[in-house]
């Protein structure tokens, strides 16, 4: 019979991209089996289109969240008693929900006090320290191992009007300066600097985001050439247009995982640290990491160096 696989993701587009390797290591060792991906609202596109998921189940955190909403939840989800759940993050809610829908086993890094609604099939899962090692690791409680494979993500081809302004510029390059955390964005001053450097180089920053933040961010980049595109693209045509641009500068936030996951060199500055946890394995993916303050001049440095020069 077919092996149906839960993965168990309702965090924001980073986190469920660096999922993919958990997800590509399930159809590694049981290539016949039918993975389902259950993530928040917001992100269906984000983990559609990753490669290996099958189907996609949505869990509103907004209206599903409640005692009667996760029962109304396990009532109509479509697949019951699934091989395996992997929930990510220590999530005694989706634990719950794995264990009411039948699961023959439960696997996550669960430290939380309702530990014991969780199975770990008498093997201790080792603590790791990068998600995407932690995450993916977890399939060792099944088959003894795991393997290091990069995330990818497979989406279609559109040819939207944004899509189209993108494939006319000259040398476009894909920016992302601001997160969900003020800690790891990068100031206005650093960013005009940079894309004057850019302008320099004959290069068009080409700046995404969204929000509020990313809005007032871009508001205040005066003094140097950019194209904004904050609040105008949805996932797939992020991915279109990252692809067109051809590499990538950003700070650590979804966008970093959306280069690697589309196979496309990528500059990363991370501000606050945690490169431990979430920088992209050089061994797997064309980047650069850099870890702490960097000036403008230095990321342009490792860019060129990433990318070549390009003048």
């Amino acid at each position: 019979m077919e092996k149906v696989f839960l993965v168990f993701n309702t965090a924001a587009i980073g986190d469920m991209l660096v999922t993919n390797t958990l997800v590509r290591n399930i159809k590694y060792y049981y290539p016949q089996s039918k993975v389902v991906f259950i993530c928040n609202t917001p992100f269906v596109d984000v983990a559609k289109y990753q490669d290996g998921v099958d189907d996609v189940v949505i869990f509103d955190k907004k209206k599903d969240k409640t005692l009667k909403g996760i029962f109304n939840f396990v009532k109509n989800f479509p697949y019951k008693k699934p091989f395996a759940s992997f929930v990510t993050y220590s999530n005694e809610r989706n634990i719950l929900i794995s264990r009411l829908l039948g699961s023959q086993h439960v696997l996550s890094n669960h430290k939380g006090i309702y530990g014991l609604l969780n199975t770990r099939e008498k093997f201790k899962i080792p603590e790791y320290i990068h998600m995407k090692d932690c995450w993916a690791g977890m399939i060792e409680a099944l088959v003894g191992e795991y393997q290091n494979l990069p995330i990818k993500y497979n989406p279609p081809e559109v040819n939207t009007p944004v899509v189209q302004k993108v494939k006319s510029l000259k040398r476009p390059v894909i920016i992302s300066t601001t997160s969900n955390y003020y800690k790891k964005d990068m100031e206005v001053n650093d960013c005009v600097e940079l894309f004057k450097l850019m302008n320099n180089e004959g290069l068009t920053p080409v700046y995404t985001g969204a929000g509020a933040v990313s809005a007032d961010f871009a508001e205040k980049l005066e003094g140097c050439e950019f194209v904004n595109l904050v609040n105008q693209t949805s996932f797939v045509e992020l991915a279109n247009i990252m692809k067109i641009c051809g590499s990538c500068i950003t700070v650590d936030t979804g966008t970093l995982h959306f280069a690697n996951a589309l196979g496309i060199p990528v500059v990363s500055i991370f501000y606050d640290g945690h490169t431990d946890m979430w920088a992209p394995d050089e061994r797997l993916y064309r980047a650069k990491t850099l870890d702490g303050y960097h000036s403008p001049k230095e990321i342009m440095d490792a860019y060129n160096e990433l990318c070549g020069a390009r003048v």
